[in-house]
């Protein structure tokens, strides 16, 4: 199954309004750092917490993966991911994942990853994502519309339905690789602006 323009736009979507802190068109050691105090700041974590070591941890692993998939090397100077970097990585990953509800053996650094973003939409810590804590991640008015949507569309317009681990995953996973616009996974990021 081949990408499509919908796939294409919106992994570039993703790239950069989620990854691309500093809005510059790349991906860099000041976004990392920028995702980490997010996910410190969001979460309510100490600086030598061992969760937000896990979780630096995990970012470096990612992004190592990225330039390997990609053939950058860093030769021990700062490099950065650009959005064709990221397609072309996601583009990999997504061949592994066609057909599957799990991650596979070799993708399992991603779980770290799903684990955090997981964790980051949990804003009340209950192990599962409820339309409150979906929408409390808005950034504006119109971000929360869209998440209302979005919300609906994932659970098939059940207000009362969480979405646990095991169902956030199956949703990432079909975010990655799905061409099909009316897929629920495509919503998980709370937007409709691809």
């Amino acid at each position: 199954m081949e990408v499509n323009d919908f796939w294409k736009k919106k992994i570039h979507f993703y790239f950069t309004e989620i990854l691309d802190f500093d809005n510059d068109g790349r991906v860099s050691s000041k976004d990392v750092a920028g995702f980490k105090e997010m996910y410190k700041y969001m979460k309510k974590l100490k600086q030598d917490s061992p969760e937000l070591d896990r979780f630096s941890k995990f970012l470096n692993v990612w992004i190592n993966n990225i330039l390997a998939i990609t053939n950058k090397k860093t030769g021990g100077h700062e490099t950065s991911i650009t959005p064709e970097d990221f397609r072309k990585y996601c583009e990999k990953i997504r061949v592994e994942l066609v057909g599957r509800k799990t991650w596979p053996s070799s993708l399992s650094y991603m779980s770290d990853y799903i684990e955090a973003l997981f964790s980051i939409l949990d804003t009340d810590n209950d192990r599962s994502i409820s339309k409150k804590d979906f929408l409390s991640n808005s950034a504006n008015a119109e971000d929360h519309k869209s998440r209302e949507v979005s919300w609906a569309l994932i659970t098939d317009k059940d207000d009362n339905k969480k979405i646990d681990i095991r169902f956030f995953n199956e949703l990432c996973i079909e975010f990655l690789v799905s061409t099909n616009p009316k897929d629920r996974g495509n919503w998980i990021f709370g937007t409709f602006r691809y």
